[in-house]
């Protein structure tokens, strides 16, 4: 169940969506505004005082171009409760000062004696109340700030004139104010709905991808060591093996297998086995990362372990010898001597070389190191192998 913290978080980045909506589209509402005000400023300018129409267009120019730079600055804001606090405080107070200019001009411009003149007002009037439900209904109070200041003084100025016409008309354009609103409250439920489904959407992706990932690492990467797993390890062979095929580049398999491990198990028990495996592990990364191997070391079995590299099979011999005399090293004076045997061998996937050969071959070497007295490095070349210790 999500916890009071995780509600109001998800809250949070809703509104902060809705609200940075709102402000991307103000840039394309407002100039449809300016345009209304241009055609209030041509039906009128015959029929009210001049200079205060003037001012009222310019007041609005202004208004709805300080709106537009106001947008591009909070479309930035962050999502923290600072930002969504600035966002919904500047947006609504420009839609509520916009709403405000647009109700004083019909108070300014409305005249009983000329029928054209009001219904060119009752028309663009509704028409930007309508035309903001889209965009401001991202965010419900912002429409409510500017439709009620816009269009309430002319239904204001409507209801004073007596005659039954203009009491329909009343009742029509509040009737038409009321519808708005609902509309536009029922559209930000949409929104929000939404908003929240997308990011449940997202929240399921990520999880998916970070199950994935848990799964992947699961399957290819051996749980005790942390390297790669067999199938990691065949998954590598026969990728680098379609590679160098194209590339012509020779690929070299080191196979390793550690000393008479089940007489150390038996003598110190599993949990020390266990950590002599995993300090193998650490040696073959750390000398593949001194030795800037092109390769990664696997645990292929049990105390078998594994590095594929590409490059000829002097490097691979000398990486592999490196690895034997650090894995000596490990815990010496401790009456602990660990010791491991090397099997090397090289094949080009270009010349015909096969994933089946390759392993065949640094298996046969592998062997020949454990025969031949094991805590040695043996190199497979051609038909013969020869020991480089």
């Amino acid at each position: 169940m999500d916890t009071d913290a995780d509600v109001s978080g998800l809250n949070e980045r809703v509104l902060h969506r809705q609200l940075r909506l709102l402000a991307e589209h103000l840039p394309v509402v407002l100039p449809a505004s300016l345009l209304a005000a241009g055609l209030v400023g041509w039906g009128f300018w015959d029929h009210v005082d001049q200079p205060i129409l003037i001012y009222w267009l310019c007041g609005l120019f202004v208004l709805s171009a300080g709106r537009v730079l106001l947008s591009w600055y909070l479309v930035d804001q962050p999502l923290n409760r600072k930002g969504i606090r600035r966002m919904k405080g500047m947006l609504l107070s420009g839609a509520l000062l916009s709403g405000a200019v647009w109700g004083i001009g019909g108070i300014l411009f409305f005249d009983p004696g000329n029928p054209y003149g009001f219904a060119l007002l009752v028309i663009i009037l509704g028409g930007l109340l309508s035309g903001a439900l889209g965009s401001h209904s991202y965010y419900f109070p912002t429409f409510f700030a500017f439709a009620v200041p816009e269009f309430l003084p002319l239904i204001w100025e409507f209801s004073r004139e007596e005659g039954e016409m203009y009491e329909i008309i009343t009742l029509v354009m509040l009737l038409f104010l009321l519808l708005n609103l609902y509309y536009s409250k029922k559209h930000e439920n949409v929104i929000t709905t939404a908003i929240r489904l997308q990011f449940a959407n997202d929240s399921l992706l990520e999880e998916l991808r970070s199950a994935n990932r848990e799964l992947h690492q699961y399957s290819y990467t051996d749980p005790l060591t942390g390297i790669g797993n067999r199938r990691q390890f065949d998954l590598d062979m026969e990728q680098t093996l379609q590679v160098t095929k194209t590339t012509g580049e020779a690929v070299c398999l080191i196979l390793m297998d550690v000393d008479y491990f089940k007489a150390y198990n038996d003598r110190f028990g599993h949990p020390k086995g266990d950590a002599v495996l995993k300090d193998i592990a650490r040696v073959m990364l750390k000398v593949c990362q001194e030795q800037q191997v092109r390769g990664r070391p696997m645990r292929i079995g049990g105390e078998e372990f594994s590095l594929l590299l590409k490059g000829d099979l002097k490097t691979a011999a000398h990486v592999a010898e490196t690895m034997r005399q650090e894995v000596s090293r490990l815990y010496s004076g401790k009456g602990q001597q660990i010791s491991a045997s090397f099997g090397v061998a090289m094949t080009n996937p270009q010349a015909g070389g096969t994933r089946k050969k390759l392993f065949k071959s640094a298996d046969q070497a592998l062997y020949e190191a454990k025969t031949a007295g094991r805590n040695q490095v043996v190199v497979f070349d051609g038909q013969d192998s020869a020991n480089q210790s």
